[in-house]
């Protein structure tokens, strides 16, 4: 015979039934069920206590349960009330049953919270713009959010086992990876917390800029990281575009007054460490106004546009043209061994501005006043060479224009 007493000290249901029948209901049972005490019980078929939709499992008879373990059904109250519980029938020879039962509702709501937990935080992670993936400690992705694999155009899961090393381009990889292993073997965690940029690797092989941070989280005695990725692109043609507008002409894309004189001061400190010559050329463009007056300030655009793209044809890759002015241009041109070869690029650009520009059903035809100075024969710095070219082209405006003129050499070209 079973020891009641020590069946009092279970927290689960424990329950002695003789052909279906309650003979013993343990307190736990007692409050479990909603009776008052046991005698309540007495006598009742435990059939009664489960759930209509669940008595199925009593056709087969106690025997077939015995030989299960725990089952999930509902059990219900005097009262009506229902609850989740796990049944396990243990048989004690004949017609005798041993029945426990455990409630877990308290367990399932926690798990059914658990999942909408779950399920909005995969929401609000499929949501998000950026990219989060988790990382193990050999620096393999685990995880990765819909915004990572869209960022990095790679299909659903693909992601998962990727090392993190694989989502920059190959000359950036090693770094990243020997990074990695020196933090998990003890280095400093500087960059982990901070937003890095870097370049990132889609499955295709394009590039992109992107921002990074990582940080770590402690699971148990393992290291977890998670890493927060987003697509800077915009950002960065952005801050190109500011920068191109900073030191470039808007309607032509040549540089402008600022990048010119960054270039002038480049090209001087050369000069003066390695020797020679550099050239600056003044261009004013002739009869420019009557274009603007007569077809508008649209042609006038087009013009200059054109203007520009003649002007740069004139020239070495290594050499600029700038726009300094409505139809003002300066030429710079590096390491000239004479004075000649400045002659020959100022000839060039009155060569090509003779030629008919079209603008729409009208040639305009233009011309090209050119004044030529010489570091360092016409000034020791940029200031002094670039007005002595400035007067040199005011001499041939004054002269009757559509020619070129050195500053030194009052028009007449050293050889």
């Amino acid at each position: 015979m079973l020891n009641t007493e020590l069946l009092e000290l279970v927290s689960s249901l424990v329950c002695l039934l003789h052909e279906g029948k309650v003979t013993f209901l343990n307190q736990a049972g007692v409050r479990m069920l909603g009776f008052h005490d046991a005698e309540e019980a007495a006598g009742a078929s435990f059939e009664d206590f489960i759930e209509a939709d669940y008595r199925f499992l009593l056709e087969a008879g106690w025997d077939l349960l015995a030989e299960e373990d725990f089952l999930p059904l509902k059990l219900h109250r005097p009262d009506g009330s229902m609850f989740e519980a796990e049944m396990r029938v243990r048989c004690m020879g004949g017609s005798a049953f041993l029945v426990e039962a455990r409630d877990i509702s308290k367990a399932l709501r926690s798990a059914e919270a658990l999942r909408e937990r779950e399920e909005r935080l995969q929401g609000i992670l499929a949501s998000v713009a950026e990219g989060i993936v988790t990382i193990n400690e050999l620096g393999r992705i685990e995880s990765a959010n819909p915004a990572a694999e869209r960022m990095f155009r790679c299909t659903r899961g693909k992601m998962a086992g990727t090392h993190i090393g694989d989502l920059t381009p190959p000359h950036l990889r090693q770094r990243h990876e020997r990074f990695f292993r020196r933090y998990m073997t003890g280095g400093n965690g500087l960059l982990l917390g901070r937003a890095v940029e870097t370049m990132g690797r889609r499955e295709d092989g394009t590039l992109f800029p992107m921002e990074i941070s990582i940080n770590e989280l402690r699971h148990g005695k393992n290291r977890l990281f998670t890493g927060i990725m987003r697509d800077i692109s915009e950002r960065k043609e952005g801050e190109d575009r500011i920068k191109r507008l900073a030191h470039h002409d808007s309607l032509t894309g040549l540089p402008n007054r600022n990048l010119l004189s960054d270039r002038i001061t480049h090209a001087l400190a050369r000069v003066r460490r390695h020797g020679g010559r550099m050239a600056v050329l003044y261009v004013d463009l002739d009869k420019f106004k009557p274009v603007n007056d007569t077809l508008g300030h649209e042609a006038g655009d087009v013009v200059l546009k054109e203007v520009a793209r003649r002007l740069t044809g004139c020239i070495r890759g290594s050499d600029t043209v700038a726009r300094v002015g409505g139809d003002e241009f300066v030429i710079v041109i590096e390491e000239i061994a004479k004075q000649a070869e400045a002659a020959a690029v100022a000839r060039k650009v009155i060569d090509v501005m003779a030629k008919p520009i079209e603008v729409g059903d009208h040639q305009c035809l233009l011309g090209a006043s050119v004044g030529v100075a010489v570091f360092p024969d016409d000034g020791f710095t940029m200031d002094e060479v670039c007005k002595a070219a400035d007067i040199a082209m005011y001499r041939v405006k004054r002269s009757g224009r559509n020619a070129y003129c050195f500053f030194g050499e009052n028009g007449e070209e050293e050889e």
